[in-house]
């Protein structure tokens, strides 16, 4: 690899750190257990035993189910068991109860 293409790869991780803020990792862990610690029309938070995770819903991209079956947010109950998949930009991808 030339030098020209070192400094290349180097700029654009630099500047994608700078878009995720300093010190932040590239790669986060985005995959949660755990269980329904609050549930609201725009936020729903996951706890497990390590960390709590607030997420976004957003209606047209949050795809909700219950044992894998399609369930809407008011479906979703505090303290039950879910695993929920959260995007880089705070917003719940998939939440699954169970």
């Amino acid at each position: 690899m030339n030098s020209r293409n070192t400094k290349l790869i180097g700029l654009v991780a630099l500047a994608s750190g700078l878009l995720l803020g300093a010190g932040e990792p590239l790669s986060t862990e985005r995959h949660v257990h755990g269980v329904i610690t609050a549930v609201d029309p725009t936020v729903v938070q996951i706890a497990s035993s390590q960390r709590t995770v607030s997420g976004k819903i957003d209606p047209a991209r949050t795809k909700v189910t219950i044992h894998g079956k399609p369930a809407k947010l008011a479906d979703l109950k505090v303290t039950a068991h879910a695993k929920a998949e959260l995007c880089l930009d705070d917003v719940w991808i998939s939440i699954d109860a169970h």
